[in-house]
């Protein structure tokens, strides 16, 4: 399980440019051909939808119980001491991007599955469901592999499933999440002119490096660029005439916003900062960047859409991406919202605030909560089988992040990987996962799939 785990981590499954086979780029069609190769030869019964997303399952009957994990990974982003790519094991961890979130509790699950079909086999005692792992290859991105495989390719909705993208015991509540990309005109008549501005690869990660181009007279930038080296964490150069300015912030995931330290805000609050000391910067520029900056605050306040609820707390956003090419400049923000909220309802009043400073809304993505009560299944047996193996009796939480669980909602849950206490690494510089939970993850996984399906 550690090599092939240590396999699957060395594909860079980031999506790129679609293909004929691989609308997600060439590497994730590769992940998704390398899982079900495996599976297959463990004696599973393997499916390729397309390239949007597989399945291997076992057993027989009507009724299917579902394990849903996706071998899509973010970027590696910056600050990495090891190869993100590597699957290097060392001091006991699996190291790379992935390793976590979610190829390492994937493989975990598809180990754990196996020793199910070994054991039922063995014994001669079938299972009254089939069993399937469903493999997603658009997690991090758009979900359109769940799209597809439920939908163009018509495969059957689980009857209970789980899905190992989170934390244990379990999580019964996610927010709804909605991403949002606003467009506005930016004026660059000034002395000096922002004529670039790139932040952040995902909506749904903390942006941890910002960088602008600026371009004028050659004093006005000097003086620019003296205003700006008192800032801390930004730093200034000149290349072919122009002014490089940087910002370096602190990766996060985009459900946590406040546990990263936002690169595209900080190079926007450096920028409204200091240029108007030169007293020569296009005020429109100004305009679009302070706006930003307002906008970018992690509870979502000065959008006018923050609050909170009972079941999952507070609402969070993430202005994920920021981009000025041109005369146009664009801002992604990736917003979880509590759970008992109407969804459509913020959209439109984010909508609202920012079209009062002269933005409007290119296009939005929208996936409604997930509650699943603690006394229907699967949470009941989910939980009994994780108390079982591990004598933790913390309750089950809910969390602002995105799971594959809302696509088969009410029937699913996130399920580990994380135990209580362990450190966030998802979304983060030198991910990994330690052996010794890989190994409990796939005994877990496998005592639930056979409760489950039995």
């Amino acid at each position: 399980m550690v090599a092939e785990a240590g396999n699957i981590l060395r594909i860079p499954s980031v999506k790129d440019a679609p293909e004929p086979g691989a609308p997600f780029g060439r590497a994730v069609a590769d992940a998704l051909k390398h899982t079900l190769s495996l599976c297959e030869n463990l004696g599973m019964a393997t499916e390729n939808f397309d390239g949007y997303a597989g399945h291997a399952e076992f057993g027989v009957g009507s009724e299917i119980v579902a394990m849903l994990g996706h071998l899509d990974v973010v970027p590696p982003g910056k600050g990495w001491t090891r190869d993100p790519w590597g699957g290097e094991l060392a001091e006991g961890r699996l190291w790379s991007r992935g390793a976590t979130d979610d190829k390492g509790p994937t493989y975990a699950a598809l180990f754990g599955a196996k020793a199910v079909l070994d054991v039922t086999a063995a014994s001669g005692v079938p299972l009254s469901r089939r069993i399937r792992l469903i493999f997603g290859c658009d997690e991090e991105s758009g979900w359109e592999c769940m799209a597809h495989y439920f939908g163009p390719a018509g495969q059957q909705k689980p009857t209970l499933a789980f899905t190992p993208d989170a934390d244990f015991p379990l999580v019964h509540a996610e927010k709804g999440s909605f991403t949002a990309v606003i467009r506005r005109a930016a004026d660059t008549s000034g002395d000096i002119q922002v004529v670039s501005f790139a932040s952040g690869l995902r909506p749904n990660m903390v942006p941890d490096e910002a960088v602008a181009l600026l371009a004028g007279e050659t004093a006005a930038l000097e003086s620019a660029a003296r205003d700006l080296s008192g800032i801390a964490d930004v730093s200034t150069r000149t290349e072919d005439g122009l002014l490089l300015v940087q910002a370096t912030g602190r990766g996060a995931h985009g459900a946590t916003p406040q546990a990263g330290d936002n690169a595209a805000i900080k190079l926007l609050r450096a920028l409204t900062t200091a240029l108007p000391a030169t007293d020569s910067v296009s005020p429109r520029d100004l305009a679009w960047m302070d706006d930003l900056a307002r906008f970018g605050d992690p509870e979502g306040t000065n959008l006018r859409i923050g609050g909170s609820d009972d079941v999952t707390g507070a609402l969070t956003s993430n202005l994920g991406i920021v981009t000025l090419a041109g005369e146009t400049v664009e801002a992604t923000f990736n917003v979880r919202y509590p759970a008992t909220w109407e969804g459509e309802a913020l959209i439109a009043r984010l909508a609202q605030t920012v079209a009062e400073t002269g933005w409007a809304v290119a296009s939005t993505s929208h996936t409604p909560p997930l509650y699943v009560p603690l006394d229907q299944e699967p949470v009941k047996t989910l939980l009994r089988v994780y108390r079982e193996h591990t004598g933790d009796m913390a309750p089950p939480k809910t969390m602002g992040g995105r799971t594959y669980a809302t696509s088969v909602a009410p029937v699913g849950v996130a399920f580990g990987p994380s135990r209580p206490g362990d450190p966030e690494v998802a979304h983060r510089a030198d991910e990994y996962i330690t052996v010794e939970s890989l190994v409990e993850c796939a005994k877990i996984y496998a005592h639930a799939l056979y409760e489950l399906a039995k």
